[in-house]
This record gives C-alpha cells, sequence and structure tokens, in this order.
C-alpha cells in the first residue's frame, strides 16, 4: 500500500528553498581620527562647495512724469509730488500779492495757490474755447497749482532718454529745464517742478 501523506511530505521538502546562511555583522567602522579628518579637508580645500549666487541684472533705471500741452509746446514734470490735477476755474484774486501769483483757488477745504508759469516759460495766454486744467503739487508750504492747456498722461522713462537741453546761444538757457526728450516727431521737455513752482 502506498502511503501518499509520506509521498507528499517529501515532495514538499524537496520544493522547498534551504535557507539562507547567517551573514555574519560587520563591525562598526571606528571614529576617523583628527589626521584622516585633516587630509579629507586638506582634499576638498579649493573646490566649489555651493553654487555661486549670481548677482540680479539691473534695470536701467526709469523716472515717471506726467506731460501735459502749454501753448504749442509739449512738457513733463515729476509725477511724484503731484497731489491732484482739477478743471481750471477763475480764482480769487488777492491783494498786494507777489509777482507770478494768479490768485488763490479753494478745493475741498484747502487752499490752493494758484501761480503764472505761461510767462516763466513765454507761453501765450490760453485760447478761448480750449478745456485748461490745473496740476496742484503738494509743497512744503501748502498746496501750489498752475493751469495748462491739457494734461497728456502720465508716462515712464529711461533716465538716460533725457538729453541736455539743446541752446545755440546763453541766453535760451534756463535753469527750469532739465532736459529734453526725443519722441517720434515730438519733442518732450522735462522741468525742474520745484524750480518752476518756487
Amino acid at each position: 500500500m502506498v502511503d501518499l501523506a509520506k509521498i507528499r511530505k517529501k515532495a514538499r521538502k524537496k520544493a522547498e528553498p534551504p535557507p539562507a546562511p547567517i551573514q555574519p555583522v560587520p563591525a562598526a567602522e571606528p571614529p576617523p581620527s583628527p589626521q584622516s579628518k585633516l587630509e579629507r579637508f586638506l582634499v576638498q580645500a579649493g573646490t566649489r562647495r555651493f553654487e555661486p549666487h549670481l548677482p540680479e541684472t539691473k534695470t536701467e533705471e526709469e523716472v515717471e512724469l506726467l506731460t501735459f500741452l502749454l501753448g504749442r509746446e509739449r512738457y513733463a514734470v515729476d509725477i511724484a509730488p503731484i497731489a491732484q490735477i482739477i478743471a481750471s476755474r477763475a480764482p480769487t484774486r488777492v491783494p498786494n500779492a507777489g509777482e507770478g501769483i494768479i490768485g488763490i483757488l479753494s478745493l475741498r477745504g484747502s487752499i490752493v495757490t494758484l501761480i503764472d508759469i505761461r510767462s516763466r516759460l513765454h507761453q501765450p495766454s490760453p485760447a478761448p474755447g480750449g478745456d485748461p486744467q490745473v496740476i496742484v503739487i503738494g509743497a512744503e508750504g501748502g498746496l501750489v497749482g498752475f493751469e495748462v492747456d491739457r494734461v497728456l498722461r502720465p508716462a515712464k522713462f529711461a533716465r538716460s532718454a533725457i538729453e541736455p537741453q539743446p541752446v545755440a546761444t546763453s541766453a535760451e538757457e534756463s535753469d527750469l529745464i532739465l532736459g529734453v526728450i526725443r519722441g517720434e516727431g515730438s519733442l518732450t521737455i522735462v522741468l525742474d517742478l520745484f524750480k518752476l513752482i518756487g
């Protein structure tokens, strides 16, 4: 009689893989000696351990100017001190006012001293039927305004785009003018705002 249980037991033993040999545990490495640390440092000395930090490329410095028309000329001033632009209206005359002061305007409870820049820039009075505007500046002594024929828009320009004032004779030179910006078929005169209203 064939003992099937014994046959199955022998077949199972043959199919089972032999047990893996036990690997010896490696001995712990001794800590590095000061001499070996020094040798390792000397090998790595002079090599770049980190990527160099590349400096950021600087963009060209820009200035933001407000451009406007006065007579037949296009002008520009620094936009930073400008507080507001309002529609022009008849000012209140001030008795014994200084030269160049047209009068005063009331702006939401604040007094705006209106000055005459047309005569300083040798520009004519506003043409009838126009729509002049007043540029109001936050100055040290309060609000100061001046009338222009039309405000155009604020624009950013590279500082290097401002060229020296072109003059043929010294009589044409003005300390009010910082320089000029040449555009397509136009010339913008950049004014020193605080000298203009001073």
